[in-house]
């Protein structure tokens, strides 16, 4: 349809003259304040001119082609103007995003291949049911036509099954306690599920201090006052987590029958610590006076486990002064995905992000390099049409994006097939200590995870701990894996050689597991107040007990802000006196070895042989300790952490023996490596805030190299002696090495 628009004032000044090819029936006209005082009226079409310009494409300029990796954004249309949607999709489409995603109609499509492609993505906010199957009207049934419906719209428009490459299933989840708990106790089928759950923890009625499995309700934690009710309180918690993803792990089937088997489907977590219960009436919680009031959500691990989806995901909202931060969520993601085979992928915000020249390439190329086959942008936009969530006030960053784009496409054949060789060293990721937070509180505060991008506030010391070694190990390029309670098995600890626990609830069994594992050659290593009592927060000192490795019992630490922690003492080292935050343990006196004590002689960090094994333990928190050490920022950058801090954290991995993958010769340098039948992608990750004129790697390969380059096309210097590839070349903020193999 062929639209004449004509807009005048009141006295008769033409403020639009135009013509429009709709369609449609809508056309969308802006008011908007010209630099004269004046008001201007534009379509969308050319208001958007501005964000081209700023964008800056040129005619003939080459665009980066993506084949494989999934790199998606969304072109946000308030109308059915051709002109608008053809240029928004072609504008987009010269940053070199391998998909771009629309709604299903058929004239968008005819735009979209123009443009050179039928790769799309769409998005709902949840799934039937929001997060669990409740509601007796959600079927086997009910899901399939949900899924059905979602598909057709799209095979109607012209799309073939798979030109959709990704699919968000949900937006953040997370629910509210008390008000869950009367969702089961007054629906029959999901009491019944509840009660099959807890059944299945071989307990019984009397273990749970009932007569008989009619008596069994969900429990909170205000109800918690012997063995038998911590019990039913610790599996009611578990059991929403696994329902709900048992929930999405039905959905995602659906939608697999519905477009096709393994299509990349997600949900978008926002719990950033990881956390599956937040105790406390935090964020929107209606129950803000009730003691049961908490929030829940998903088990990042139980969630891959059941696959509730085909891919895992996550999301940063935080400026590039933070780009690092993705390593942490990568290693996590990725360690979760391995246990269903599935893959991972991220948001990344350029709304937040442009405060470092090249802190989003970094964000981008930390992901991919990690492991990661997707990245969605959220969201172009305009930022008219989805206020307070696009970064088209910033479509100059579409450069930047482009620029990575550029360099994913020259490393696509060596990223995509890539996998990060599995590392032997692991931090246990916590959960059972998660429902025993603020246990001495009426009301629970002082935690929040849900949107909270600080890692280090508003936790538990355990918590941030795990972040903080985390950091320490990768400043010092060393990959780490996650494992959580159910890979505390003798067969899932064979894998690794040295393990860092920090929560304080272990379960017995795990306990044990860790125990027979240490006593067959693992390094276990422990901070203050570690694996002191069991899941039902019963004390449980088995390593502890065995080692002769024990402290005085403590309460755990809530950290308000990691940065406010009181000093709690020095280590007394030679060349560096660290300083320690927040709480520190008092050891038992016993026979092991003192590796390094505090100003005040007591013994700091300890180590003690156990059979063919060693435990290495911190009597402080080495994590919040090492996080607080940086005395300095350089382009943004938190810098000057403390050698020695970092020297004496990753002691237990030089001590087992582990050579990593890449040895560089500066710290704050991140190496991962991917390695396929092709050759390996080494992407690198300058967190130093400097250029580094000539950095040095020694990359321990599997194979012989034939040729090795930069994408960035630097000089690369390369030689290789058996096993090791020696390289050297310089690097600004990131690059990607390319390594053929004969």
């Amino acid at each position: 349809m062929q639209l004449e628009v004509e807009v005048r004032m009141t006295h008769g000044k033409n403020l639009l003259l135009t013509k429009a090819h709709l369609f449609g029936p809508r056309l969308g006209l802006l008011l908007y304040p010209a630099e004269s005082g004046q008001f201007c009226v534009a379509t969308q079409a050319d208001y958007n001119q501005r964000y081209w310009q700023a964008f800056g494409t040129k005619p003939g300029q080459a665009v980066p082609k993506i084949d494989r990796l999934i790199v998606v954004d969304r072109y946000i249309g308030g109308d059915d103007d051709r002109r608008a949607w053809h240029e928004g999709i072609m504008q987009l489409a010269g940053a070199g995003f391998s998909a771009i995603m629309v709604p299903p109609s058929r004239p968008i499509r005819e735009i979209l291949a123009q443009a050179g492609t039928s790769k799309t993505s769409w998005a709902v906010y949840n799934p039937p049911g929001y997060a669990f199957p409740f509601d007796p009207k959600i079927t086997p049934e009910s899901i399939n036509a949900w899924a059905k419906q979602l598909a057709d719209g799209y095979l109607k428009a012209g799309f073939a099954p798979t030109d959709m490459v990704l699919f968000a299933m949900s937006d953040e989840p997370g629910w509210y306690y008390p008000a869950m708990f009367k969702q089961v106790r007054e629906n029959p089928q999901a009491l019944q599920r509840f009660r099959d759950y807890v059944r299945q923890k071989h307990l019984n009625p009397q273990d749970l201090g009932a007569k008989s499995w009619d008596e069994i309700y969900p429990l909170g934690r205000s109800q918690v006052n012997d063995l038998p009710s911590k019990r039913l309180y610790y599996w009611t918690m578990r059991y929403y987590s696994w329902e709900s993803a048992r929930h999405f792990s039905d959905c995602v089937r659906a939608l697999e029958k519905a477009f096709y088997p393994g299509i990349p489907v997600f949900t978008n977590w926002n719990f950033f610590a990881g956390r599956f219960y937040v105790p406390g009436p935090v964020a929107n919680n209606p129950d803000k006076k009730h003691p049961d009031a908490a929030m829940g959500g998903h088990d990042w691990f139980e969630f891959a486990r059941l696959r509730g989806g085909t891919m895992l995901w996550t999301e940063d909202w935080f400026s590039d002064a933070q780009a690092y931060q993705w390593s942490f969520y990568c290693s996590k993601l990725r360690s979760a995905a391995a246990k269903s085979n599935i893959q991972f992928g991220g948001y990344v915000i350029p709304r937040t992000a442009g405060d470092r020249e090249d802190g989003i390439i970094q964000k981008i190329l930390c992901i991919f390099g990690h492991g990661g086959k997707a990245v969605k942008y959220f969201v172009f936009g305009p930022e008219y049409n989805f206020p307070g969530n696009c970064y088209s006030e910033k479509a100059h960053l579409l450069r930047k994006l482009r620029e990575a784009h550029g360099l994913l496409a020259a490393a696509e054949d060596y990223i995509h097939p890539g996998k990060v060789p599995s590392s032997p060293v692991a931090i246990l990721m916590p959960r059972s200590a998660q429902l025993w937070d603020c246990k001495e509180m009426t009301i629970a505060q002082g935690i929040s995870d849900a949107t909270n991008t600080n890692l280090n506030a508003a936790t538990v010391d355990y918590m941030a701990e795990v972040f903080d070694i985390y950091l320490a190990l990768q400043h010092a390029n060393i990959p780490v894996e996650f494992i959580d309670e159910d890979d505390l098995t003798e067969a899932a600890l064979k894998n690794f050689r040295v393990v860092y626990v920090t929560e304080p609830n272990v379960p017995r069994e795990g306990q044990q597991a860790l125990l027979t594992w240490l006593r067959q050659g693992g390094t276990l290593v422990t901070i203050t107040n570690a694996a002191t009592a069991d899941r039902y927060d019963e004390p449980c000192n088995l390593i502890g007990q065995a080692t002769g490795v024990a402290e005085k019992s403590r309460s755990r630490l809530l950290v308000p802000d990691a940065n406010r922690l009181p000093v709690a003492g020095t280590l007394d080292l030679e060349k560096e006196k660290p300083t320690i935050y927040g709480v520190r343990g008092e050891l038992m006196p016993n026979d092991y070895q003192v590796l390094v004590r505090f100003a005040d002689k007591a013994p700091a960090i300890v180590e003690k042989p156990y059979e063919r094994g060693r435990l290495v333990h911190y009597a402080f928190l080495p994590g919040i300790s090492y996080w607080r050490s940086a005395t300095a920022r350089r382009d943004r950058l938190p810098v000057g952490f403390s050698d020695a801090l970092r020297h004496w954290l990753t002691y237990p991995v030089r001590a087992a023996k582990v050579n990593p993958p890449v040895e560089v010769t500066r710290v704050l340098v991140e190496t991962p490596l991917l390695v396929s039948d092709k050759g390996a992608a080494l992407t690198l990750l300058n967190w130093s805030g400097e250029a580094i004129n000539a950095l040095e790697m020694r990359v321990r390969l599997p194979f012989a190299a034939t040729q090795v380059r930069s994408v960035r096309g630097e000089k690369v210097n390369w030689r290789q002696e058996q096993e090791l590839l020696y390289v050297s070349l310089p690097l600004k903020s990131a690059d990607i090495i390319v390594i053929e193999r004969r």
